[in-house]
């Protein structure tokens, strides 16, 4: 796997891959990875796009942020102001993400265009969506899905008001405690981004089949079947449709469901990824 430097961490070079593009072309395409997959997931849908018909093909740029992946942990965890556990914030992988493109791709200013993949919804926790078991109102019948039983509730909650709280700990150190104040509303701010005029990016935003996404749960956390329909969706849908909202409403598209995935977009249906990018692609290009 290929490393560069960063500037600003010299010894701490950061995993990525760079997959060739048109010399033509501008265009960088940047693929993020969320907390639970690093960027060879990517692989699959990156060659679905590289034999798509585009023309000019544009640049794709994969990386493993600090502490994930092929990359080493982050250097900020020795630094005094920060907390054990809570390597980088939002603000810190932004400056890094910075740093690598205009190292390896500089002159590139502008962001044309946004996938959204699922997108965890950061301006609210589970804590905030499922009835608390320990509350005096709790109804067992009336708040969880037929013939769930308390021990079983009580397990669920606990573990998703736990692992997914935003004060969690995960293993790349990624700090998300202050994610719900920086960004309270899915609509804001409003995106700019174009350069060839006043208006927002192109944005297409996807979630979660919830057949899928329900077995999902069950199977890592066994959550009960329903869970998901009664609480996390109704909110998801809601997120997902104010990330439409970030931009003109001529340049959204979605929200769209994603046909057999749960939570990992990327990996459960690369072809449906790469029609998708496909076309966001063509959006952007259309409109230079």
């Amino acid at each position: 796997m290929p490393t560069v430097t960063l500037p600003s961490k010299p010894d701490a070079p950061v995993a990525y891959e760079l997959f060739q593009g048109d010399a033509a072309s501008s265009l960088l395409v940047v693929c993020l990875n969320g907390l639970g997959l690093a960027q060879d997931v990517w692989k699959p849908t990156i060659a679905l796009i590289q034999q798509a018909n585009l023309s000019p093909k544009p640049w794709i740029l994969t990386y493993d942020r600090y502490g994930q992946g092929d990359s080493p942990r982050d250097p900020r965890e020795s630094w005094p102001n920060k907390d054990p556990g809570y390597a980088h914030t939002l603000d810190d992988v932004t400056d890094d993400l910075h740093e690598l493109i205009q190292t390896l791709s500089p002159g590139i200013l502008n962001v044309e265009g946004i996938l959204f993949l699922d997108s965890n919804p950061g301006n609210t926790d589970y804590a905030n969506i499922w009835p608390n078991p320990k509350d005096p109102s709790f109804n067992l019948e009336q708040m969880a899905p037929p013939g769930t039983s308390l021990d079983v509730y009580e397990a669920a909650y606990t573990k998703m008001t736990t692992i997914f709280a935003p004060d969690a700990k995960n293993n790349e150190g990624f700090d998300r405690r202050e994610i719900k104040n920086i960004l309270p509303d899915p609509s804001k701010p409003k995106l700019k981004g174009s350069k060839t005029s006043d208006k927002g990016p192109w944005v297409t935003v996807v979630g979660h089949e919830l057949e899928q996404f329900s077995k999902e749960e069950w199977a890592m956390m066994k959550v009960p079947f329903g869970m998901a329909a009664m609480y996390t969706q109704p909110m998801w849908e809601k997120y997902n449709e104010g990330l439409c909202r970030l931009t003109d409403p001529d340049r959204a598209k979605g929200p769209l469901i994603a046909p057999k995935c749960g939570h990992f977009v990327q990996r459960d249906n690369p072809p449906f990824v790469a029609e998708q990018l496909e076309d966001l692609i063509k959006m952007v290009e259309n409109s230079h």
